[in-house]
């Protein structure tokens, strides 16, 4: 076991190393897309989690940044000196939020306020699917199996533990439950409590779905 261990952290600090040697020898200049996961993992024979692991690592070190649907870029001596900034200056503040959320300002979205649906360019999809592949490789059976009705046990016990953590309350697993979206959790909610000739409040505009279900219910 430890040989394996010692294989796979020479492994990830071969890649990490061999990506930041390009960047410092500006052989990969300011804001160029790197190589993908995939790309990179199949150029150097190693696993892909590999490559994520070292990205992941450049990221934290200010080497890299990731944008969405688009992949690994090289950062910018800008951004970089900007940790040594004072964040408690309001001005320095603002312009490190910035910074920030340039890419996400720049993404071209369009609004629909007849469905309740996001842009998916707003969304931090790239950043998501690192992990779901990250997931697909540690659980391959997640992909052939239902999770149970309740929602999966060890995200219920993660959120056990947040709201404990966070807001003190006293719970466990069981007493939680996973719904597939909004108008699912709306729907449990109209069947538990709603009964015909009661009086639902409503916000105006409202989400139209949730105004169904509790007519449905005789409200």
């Amino acid at each position: 076991m430890s040989k394996v261990l010692q294989n796979g952290d020479y492994l990830f600090k071969k890649v990490y190393d061999y990506v930041l040697h390009r960047i410092e020898r500006k052989e990969w200049k300011e804001h160029q897309k790197i190589p993908s996961v995939r790309q990179l993992a199949s150029e150097m024979n190693v696993h892909r989690l590999t490559v994520l692991k070292a990205y992941q690592l450049l990221k934290q070190h200010d080497k890299v940044y990731v944008k969405d649907k688009a992949g690994y870029f090289v950062q910018s001596n800008v951004a970089k000196n900007l940790e040594y900034l004072d964040h408690d200056n309001p001005i320095v503040s603002a312009y490190v939020q910035k910074n920030h959320l340039s890419e996400i300002h720049q993404s071209p979205v369009s609004y629909q306020f007849s469905q309740a649906l996001i842009d998916p360019n707003l969304l931090p999809n790239y950043f998501f699917s690192d992990y779901v592949k990250k997931v697909f490789d540690l659980y391959p059976k997640v992909l052939a199996t239902y999770s149970t009705v309740q929602g999966d046990v060890e995200l219920r016990e993660t959120l056990t533990q947040y709201f404990i953590n966070q807001y003190k309350t006293h719970f466990n697993a069981d007493d939680l439950f996973i719904t597939s979206g909004s108008q699912q959790a709306l729907h449990l909610i109209a069947q538990a409590f709603i009964k015909p000739r009661d009086v639902v409040l409503f916000e105006r505009p409202s989400y139209s779905a949730a105004i169904d279900i509790f007519r449905a219910q005789g409200a």
